[in-house]
C-alpha cells in the first residue's frame, strides 16, 4: 500500500487499482477536461516562452541559497498578490480536495475538476508566474527544484500536478502511469542548511502550498 500526501498530515492511499487501468481512466478524464476548457491546451506554449531555458544541473549538495530561496517566494508572491480575492476561492478548493481522508488513485481526476472548475484563475495564475519567472531569470527547471528543496526542508508534501505534461501526453497520445507525482516530504528532510534557511520562511512556505499542489 503505497501513500501519497497531499498537505499537512492528508493522506491518499493509493489501493487497489492496476498502474495501466488508472493511467487509461485518468487520460480519458484529462482528455475531457481538456476538450472543455481549450485554454488549457495553451500551456504547453505558454511554457515556451520562459526565457531561460538553459538545463538546470542540481547541486549534488542539494543546499538552497537565500537567493534561490528568495526567487521562489518572489514568484510565489507575484501570483498570489496579482491573483487578488480570488486566491481565496482558489485555496478553498485546494482544502476541500486535502480534506479528504483517503481515495483510491481512481479520486485523481476530481483533482483536475478543480482545475476546470477555476480555469480561469488558474491561465490567469499560469502567466503570471511566467512573468514571474522571467523577472526572476529562473527556468521552469531550476524553480520546480528550489520548491521541491524547500518543501523537503520544511517537511510539507504536496501532489504537483504538471498541466503542461498532461497537455503534451494527451497530444501524443500517451498516458502517463501516475496523475501527479510526490514532492517535499512528511518530515523535515534534506540537507541541515537548507532547514536552517526555511525555518525563517515557513509560514510563507506553508502559506502558498495550494499554489504548489496547482503546479505554481
Amino acid at each position: 500500500m503505497k501513500k501519497l500526501a497531499i498537505g499537512c498530515g492528508v493522506v491518499l492511499l493509493l489501493v487497489g487499482i492496476s498502474a495501466a487501468g488508472v493511467a487509461y481512466y485518468v487520460y480519458n478524464r484529462v482528455s475531457t477536461t481538456l476538450t472543455q476548457f481549450a485554454e488549457l491546451g495553451q500551456v504547453p506554449e505558454l511554457e515556451r516562452g520562459i526565457r531561460n531555458r538553459d538545463a538546470f544541473v542540481p547541486p549534488a549538495s542539494e543546499e538552497l541559497t537565500d537567493s534561490k530561496i528568495e526567487k521562489l517566494l518572489r514568484v510565489q508572491s507575484d501570483v498570489r498578490r496579482r491573483i487578488g480575492e480570488r486566491m481565496v476561492t482558489f485555496e478553498a478548493k485546494y482544502k476541500a480536495l486535502a480534506a479528504k481522508d483517503e481515495a483510491t488513485l481512481a479520486d485523481a481526476p476530481a483533482l483536475l475538476a478543480a482545475y476546470r472548475d477555476l480555469a480561469s484563475t488558474w491561465m490567469e495564475a499560469k502567466r503570471i508566474q511566467i512573468e514571474s519567472l522571467n523577472a526572476t531569470e529562473l527556468s521552469l527547471e531550476e524553480y520546480r527544484w528550489i520548491r521541491e528543496q524547500a518543501y523537503r526542508a520544511a517537511g510539507m508534501a504536496y501532489v504537483d500536478l504538471d498541466v503542461g505534461r498532461f497537455v503534451d501526453d494527451v497530444r501524443r497520445g500517451v498516458t502517463s502511469p501516475e496523475p501527479g507525482r510526490l514532492r517535499g516530504a512528511i518530515e523535515p528532510a534534506g540537507p541541515e542548511s537548507n532547514r536552517m534557511r526555511i525555518e525563517k520562511v515557513r509560514k510563507q512556505l506553508e502559506q502558498n502550498l495550494a499554489l504548489a499542489s496547482f503546479g505554481l
